[in-house]
């Protein structure tokens, strides 16, 4: 049983089989990476997921063998996010579909191949668990690209990598296998597709109420007692897409040439 949501998401389709429903990022052209239309539509299959008691388990995965997701489809940032009124609705709308997928109340499992980059990583760090193929890749390039990361993501990296590690992902902008993202932290393991999907199968065999007490309980205990500054972050995050930075790290994207960044 597969649906489609026609206009608003038409790269976002979700299939049901089994206990099991998969969402597959399908943007194959453009290495799976999320469209604003794939953002905006993202909750509402989330929705039909959530109220279809069949459903037990949700696995979110790329379509095709090269890639999880790149990320935000950059493409699309001169058009969307080329004004202060277009990032604040662009940040609006990705924001509110990550937090749907953080409420989802059922197991939710990466299924990682090929690149996992940027808003790739953010939908993963969204998931309860993340496995990867061999050939899996990460890497966050905010920094290459003069963009910023949402606070409450980078939350929960640093709550999977610790505070050093995650401090190295972002200062850098490296590229990671699967076997250091492992390592590190970022995923629960390294697996072929067959073990994934043989998990997946078992844990859609289990009791839901039990699964979804866990994950309530599980999430409440891991946010911060008193977690300050998201003011102060949600401003630094306006302020990179508000500089001239920013403007250079598309046009060194677009020319295929390294960015100079001067720092305003």
């Amino acid at each position: 049983m597969s649906s489609e949501l026609d206009q608003a998401a038409p790269q976002l389709r979700l299939e049901k089989q089994g206990g099991v429903a998969t969402l597959w990022i399908d943007h194959p052209t453009r290495l799976n990476a999320m469209t604003f239309d794939m953002w905006a539509g993202l909750p509402a299959l989330l929705a039909e997921a959530q109220e279809d008691a069949t459903v037990r388990v949700l696995v979110l995965r790329g379509a095709g063998d090269k890639a999880f997701s790149a990320g935000a489809d950059i493409s699309q940032f001169g058009e969307r996010r080329s004004t202060e009124a277009g990032v604040k609705l662009w940040n609006e709308t990705v924001q509110a579909s990550v937090a749907c997928l953080a409420r989802f109340p059922k197991p939710v499992v990466a299924l990682i191949q090929g690149i996992c980059f940027g808003g790739g990583v953010g939908l993963a760090l969204h998931c309860d668990l993340r496995y990867a193929l061999p050939q899996a890749r990460f890497s966050i390039p905010a920094a290459r690209l003069g963009v910023a990361y949402y606070p409450g993501w980078l939350q929960r990296l640093t709550a999977l990598v610790g505070p050093a590690v995650a401090k190295e992902i972002m200062f850098t902008a490296g590229r990671y296998d699967a076997a250091q993202a492992q390592a590190m932290g970022l995923i629960n393991g390294v697996l072929e597709e067959a073990r994934i999907l043989e998990m997946v199968q078992s844990v859609a065999q289990l009791a839901p109420l039990s699964h979804a007490a866990s994950k309530l309980a599980i999430e409440a205990a891991a946010q911060p007692a008193g977690w300050y500054g998201q003011a102060q972050c949600e401003a630094a995050v306006l302020a990179c897409f508000r500089s001239q930075d920013y403007k250079e790290g598309q046009a060194a994207f677009r020319d295929k040439r390294p960015p100079v960044f001067a720092g305003r």
